[in-house]
């Protein structure tokens, strides 16, 4: 408890001094390019009574829920195929690393062309980025399955689907928790991102609209928020981690 209490004094530290740094800045400059710390606090408060908040908010999480549902489900069935048979990853491998090495701003300008805009290449964007992620650490997982145990199993002639279900997904889970954590974080910035460039909804449409009226109290009051979600979600991947036997948080 000591331990833990220090670790929280520690990071209150940092965030405050962080925020004294801001503060003595915003002196030295007009609101108009940097606010103090006040005049975001009360942006941010009346941001959570504003009627369209919640939509808002629910119109982001809805898809980068999608993209990252999108990715996870064709990543993981990737890196099951690729580490299960090496040939295959042979010849799928060059395209993962296509998708890994485009930067996610190629993807946008593709995504408008494919579906409009219309929130739909945001979901294209996050599930295009997950899907590498995802491949690379599933496969690795399921060549680093600890050789006794599939020795084991032979020798209790179990079946591939048994060797499946018992010896290679228990063994490849921290692989796949390991992944779920990077792309959950990175999603939130990929999502809105996306919206910034080709909507004018959600996070990125309420940023867009916030620049557009030259307000940067509120974009960096939506900043803040994103970092919120951003910060709650890796905490509940981290939490089903523990839960499910994976990396403590």
């Amino acid at each position: 408890m000591r331990g833990k209490a220090a670790l929280w004094l520690r990071r209150a530290l940092g965030v405050g001094l962080l925020l004294g740094i801001w503060q003595l800045a915003s002196l030295c400059f007009s609101p108009l390019v940097l606010p103090s710390v006040p005049q975001v606090t009360g942006t941010l408060a009346g941001l959570f009574r504003e009627p369209d908040f919640w939509p808002t908010i629910g119109t982001t999480l809805l898809r980068l829920a999608l993209g990252l549902g999108i990715g996870v489900a064709v990543g993981t069935v990737l890196g099951l195929l690729f580490g299960l048979c090496p040939k295959l990853e042979d010849v799928g491998m060059p395209f993962i690393h296509v998708l890994q090495s485009v930067p996610p701003v190629c993807w946008v300008v593709l995504a408008l062309v494919w579906f409009g805009f219309n929130g739909w290449p945001c979901v294209f964007i996050v599930a295009t980025s997950t899907i590498p992620t995802v491949v690379i650490n599933l496969s690795h997982g399921v060549r680093s399955v600890d050789p006794e145990l599939l020795e084991m199993a032979r020798l209790y002639r179990f079946s591939r689907r048994k060797i499946l279900l018992h010896v290679t997904l228990p063994s490849i889970r921290p692989y796949f928790f390991s992944a779920l954590e990077i792309v959950v974080g990175g999603g939130w910035k990929l999502a809105v991102m996306g919206e910034v460039l080709t909507t004018n909804s959600g996070i990125g449409g309420a940023i867009t609209t916030a620049r557009l009226n030259i307000q940067p109290d509120a974009i960096i009051a939506w900043a803040f928020l994103l970092v919120a979600g951003c910060f709650i979600t890796q905490k509940l991947v981290c939490l089903l981690l523990s839960r499910r036997g994976g990396a403590p948080c």
